[in-house]
């Protein structure tokens, strides 16, 4: 049985990072259900996402499927916080929602953010 089959859908669990990962983007798009944003064409090795902006001008990589695509423009079907979770092998973090091969996670310092489903296994608490 491998990783994929192992992980939750949706639902809370514990998982343990297996290889660090370090957030790649500074700044984080935080929007509101019902906020506009406008899209621009960038690519990415991550299907399912794609690149929104804030009338202020920042912009962050978004699962498709929180938003609701009208042409140039997008609707925000939910919140969203763009913010990674910069994570080091050993870490254990409890994982909250999967988006596209990204968890939504907390670690144990207080800290959350989406990391890479490929960093982290599934973990049960000794």
């Amino acid at each position: 049985m491998n990783q994929e089959e192992t992980r939750p859908q949706s639902g809370r669990f514990t998982c343990r990072v297996i290889a660090d990962h370090q957030a790649s983007f500074p700044d984080t798009l935080v929007f509101a259900a019902g906020d506009v944003l406008s899209v621009e064409e960038r690519e990415t090795v991550w299907s399912g996402w794609i690149w929104c902006v804030e009338r202020g001008g920042r912009g962050a990589w978004v699962p498709e499927g929180f938003v609701e695509r009208r042409g140039d423009a997008c609707i925000a079907l939910r919140a969203y916080d763009s913010i990674e979770l910069t994570v080091s092998t050993g870490d254990i973090l409890e994982a909250w929602e999967e988006a596209n091969g990204w968890l939504w996670c907390t670690d144990r310092r207080g800290g959350r953010g989406w990391v890479p489903a490929t960093c982290v296994e599934p973990y049960m608490e000794p």
